[in-house]
């Protein structure tokens, strides 16, 4: 089935774990340094089970693995919801699902992507949509 069709489905794309030092590098990077993701007490007092991956360091992973599958689409909209934390020191497998495509007025199209990201032990942690712009001759 041609990538271009409804119902293609994206290989999942299984990334390697994300460290504690991942993590921290990101933090530095974005700023954010919430105890949630740097310090196992306060995640802990938090409710939390331990530290959690920044949510912009998936979704960033999320768009790697998105360009990683058609590298010649421009990613017009990229939607996400979280729905559970993912621990600091686990794996990510990322898929995804074509569920829409739509001429566009310059001649190309539109691919509308159902996203899933799961842990390493295969729960849900984010779900998502991408819309994603293929030119004419793509």
């Amino acid at each position: 089935m041609s990538p271009l069709a409804v119902g293609h489905r994206f290989t999942d794309t299984k990334l390697a774990i994300l460290s504690a030092q991942d993590v921290a590098a990101y933090a530095e990077a974005s700023g954010d340094h919430n105890p949630i993701h740097l310090d196992e007490q306060a995640a802990r007092a938090a409710g939390l089970p331990g530290t959690i991956v920044h949510g912009m360091l998936i979704m960033g992973r999320l768009e790697g693995a998105i360009r990683g599958w058609l590298p010649q689409a421009r990613l017009a909209r990229l939607s996400t919801r979280f729905v559970k934390p993912l621990a600091v020191g686990d794996g990510i497998a990322i898929g995804g699902r074509v569920v829409r495509v739509r001429p566009l007025e310059d001649g190309g199209s539109e691919l509308l992507l159902r996203l899933t990201i799961a842990n390493g032990d295969g729960a849900p942690v984010c779900i998502g949509e991408a819309a994603l712009h293929l030119d004419a001759e793509a």
